[in-house]
């Protein structure tokens, strides 16, 4: 996967993480409603969430954590 600055992992879930309000994000494989996360100790950003795809094939996205690396 590719995040905001290089190489991403996908991850089903993230532990001590705070997720900021949803936004929206346009990507080349369609739009995603997503919530970005920070730690919850050093609230060094981390990555994002995707909460909805709004193309069907992605939708298996939904749920997953996106880990920048």
């Amino acid at each position: 996967f590719r995040g905001h600055a290089g190489k991403a992992a996908l991850f089903t879930s993230a532990n001590n993480v705070v997720l900021d309000p949803p936004s929206i994000l346009l990507m080349d494989s369609g739009a995603y409603t997503i919530q970005e996360f920070v730690c919850n100790s050093c609230e060094s950003y981390l990555g994002w969430k995707f909460l909805r795809a709004h193309d069907g094939p992605e939708r298996w996205k939904e749920g997953h954590y996106i880990l920048e690396l």
